[in-house]
């Protein structure tokens, strides 16, 4: 088979009480994307962040909130990524879980994705570029980056504000990525301009799929300043004759409001052919010699 049916969610945030409830909402689109005939799912960035709310006898607010991202999330990442290997075994299918804070073996706060396959296999990726507020959470980036594979694709994952950064997904490129999975989170118009445009921009640049997966809505949290976050779902590919759309977009959620569901068929052959014949200058017409000399003149 060449093709490969994605899912990706736009996926609520939430008050969550407890883990069996998170793991529970996140069953909800597991299922309904199985159902779907989907192979894969993507959740988004910090998907977990609701359950700041089932911290018993504690209020979130923006003074306890960098001391609640190191000590009360970090606990719940082993039995929340078991969780989610029982998911992926249940209903036979890939899920990327979104990203969820962790302590890292050198006791550093990561913000990390988990591909879970459905032989229990779990892979990681580290955001890379972390923004503002993770620098003053104290957190660190990442310093590789996984490649995969999943049915006919050879996958990459790149965590919101990475998207940003060409560097990144022309290495991806270079290793034989066809497709990369982009969860994000972001909190006004501009940072969901930042991350499809750089979606949309990296599948140009490389003749390849990009999936997003945006956490959106509001849980209350910090009580004293509560984060809204938005976005829309969106699958994009290369801009030319070869695969049809004149824009790009495989497909984008509708609404911007509430737990919404995007699959999408995903076809290798015809992004090969989109790479083998470009219409546009692509791949097959870089000067890497070129962009030696450019990047040896940047470094003298």
């Amino acid at each position: 088979m060449s093709t490969l049916k994605v899912a990706t969610t736009q996926f609520q945030l939430r008050a969550e009480r407890s883990l069996e409830g998170f793991l529970t909402h996140v069953e909800d689109s597991v299922r309904q994307a199985a159902e779907q005939g989907a192979e894969l799912i993507l959740f988004p960035e910090l998907a977990s962040t609701g359950l700041l709310a089932g911290i018993d006898g504690h209020v979130v607010t923006t003074e306890t909130i960098s001391s609640d991202y190191w000590n009360e999330l970090p606990p719940l990442l082993d039995p929340l990524i078991e969780g989610l290997r029982q998911l992926a075994f249940q209903y036979d299918i890939v899920l990327v879980g979104g990203s969820h804070n962790r302590l890292a073996d050198d006791g550093t706060l990561r913000n990390t994705a988990y591909v879970v396959h459905p032989d229990g296999r779990v892979e990681t990726q580290d955001k890379l570029h972390l923004t503002p507020q993770e620098h003053d959470l104290g957190a660190r980036g990442g310093d590789g980056l996984l490649v995969t594979r999943v049915g006919p694709f050879t996958v990459g994952l790149l965590i919101c504000a990475d998207i940003q950064f060409p560097e990144l997904s022309r290495y991806l490129a270079h290793q034989g990525v066809d497709m990369i999975l982009c969860p994000s989170l972001t909190w006004n118009r501009r940072g969901v301009h930042r991350v499809r445009t750089g979606c949309e921009a990296r599948a140009i640049e490389n003749q390849l799929y990009v999936v997003h997966s945006p956490l959106i809505g509001n849980n209350g949290l910090p009580t004293d300043a509560p984060m809204y976050a938005v976005g829309q779902a969106l699958v994009t590919g290369p801009v030319d004759k070869t695969v049809g759309r004149n824009d790009g977009i495989m497909g984008i959620t509708r609404s911007t409001e509430g737990d919404e569901m995007l699959v999408v068929e995903l076809d290798h052959d015809l992004l090969m052919a989109s790479r083998a014949n470009p219409e546009a200058p692509g791949l097959k017409f870089q000067r890497p010699d070129l962009y030696a000399k450019l990047a040896a003149e940047m470094r003298a």
